[in-house]
């Protein structure tokens, strides 16, 4: 179609469970779901069309991480932020492949607004014990490979990968996970097929637990450099911070740290001749954000959770 076209992306990953912020050396803080909430509040007002999105281990790095097979606290939050999707990292396997699925069902069953999960990559393991638990559970929370999602005229293909290395830091997942390029290829063309008959603009973009080490090495490098048609890659796993995308293959790959330290603001273009970087900027979630009171509240509902179901067996 006619052009250009803008978009704008917004992103996190590795969060790891850090409702709270972080002090640092310095003596401020960085991070906290409250501020990040206001972080994105004051990005959408700027980019009414922006997505949100997250590259997977949402979970598992503070004590509100002992909510995640009951409460499902952190896919809940995610959804209260207004995320539209985000992958599954290897922590969100830390509690075995049915804590996964009891994670799901806790999410879905909860009736709160949630982000679209998607695992382009995984099937289940052979002859695992709770394979039919696990299956049931991402079918019920409608875990997908790939979601077509159209805002403000373009249209975006999504989908998520589990990179080899995370794989291997997650031997209880009772999945196995094909080799991400080889997936990514199916799903690209794919989603170019779909994307293509439509006749409108649209954006490509991978949400990638794999990594990046930031100099030109890693598994997205690699899967840039091999598979053609993505757009931009969302790179978690290696808690890399990129100041700027890396371009590999017409393929942008970004970064933007752990523990919500950072919001990514990705805003790309796409012309006739193809997809141009704009702008992209990491804006510091840090004591200079002010808290958003809602968020806020919500998670003085989590740590009261915390101390109900967990810290009370220890009698503290």
């Amino acid at each position: 179609a006619p052009g250009p076209h803008q978009t704008t992306v917004l992103f996190t990953h590795d969060l790891h469970s850090h409702f709270l912020p972080l002090e640092r050396a310095d003596g401020g803080e960085s991070g906290g779901y409250a501020r990040l909430a206001s972080a994105l509040e004051q990005q959408r007002a700027l980019h009414p069309d922006a997505l949100t999105l997250d590259g997977g281990d949402f979970s598992i790095g503070s004590l509100v991480q002992t909510l995640y097979t009951t409460r499902a606290a952190e896919l809940r939050t995610m959804g209260a932020l207004g995320y539209d999707a985000t992958t599954a990292g290897n922590h969100e396997f830390d509690h075995t492949g049915l804590g996964f699925a009891q994670m799901l069902t806790a999410a879905y069953t909860s009736g709160d607004p949630l982000p679209a999960l998607l695992m382009a990559n995984y099937a289940p393991s052979a002859g695992g014990p709770d394979q039919l638990d696990i299956q049931r559970a991402m079918s019920a929370y409608g875990v997908t490979d790939t979601l077509l999602l159209e805002r403000g005229g373009v249209t975006y293909g999504i989908f998520g990968l589990m990179g080899e290395e995370a794989d291997s830091n997650a031997p209880m997942s009772g999945m196995e996970f094909e080799p991400a390029a080889d997936a990514a290829e199916r799903t690209v063309a794919s989603l170019e097929e779909e994307l293509l008959s439509r006749n409108a603009p649209y954006f490509i973009i991978c949400l990638s637990h794999s990594g990046t080490d930031g100099r030109g090495k890693g598994e997205d490098y690699e899967l840039a450099r091999r598979v053609d048609g993505i757009d931009v890659i969302l790179s978690g796993h290696t808690h890399t911070t990129l100041e700027q995308p890396i371009e590999v293959n017409d393929t942008y790959i970004v970064s933007a740290g752990e523990n919500s330290n950072n919001l990514c603001v990705l805003t790309l273009t796409r012309t006739q001749d193809g997809v141009e970087l704009k702008d992209s900027r990491l804006v510091p979630v840090d004591e200079r954000v002010p808290e958003d009171p809602e968020m806020a509240a919500w998670i003085e509902a989590a740590k009261s959770q915390v101390e109900q179901d967990y810290l009370a067996d220890f009698d503290l």
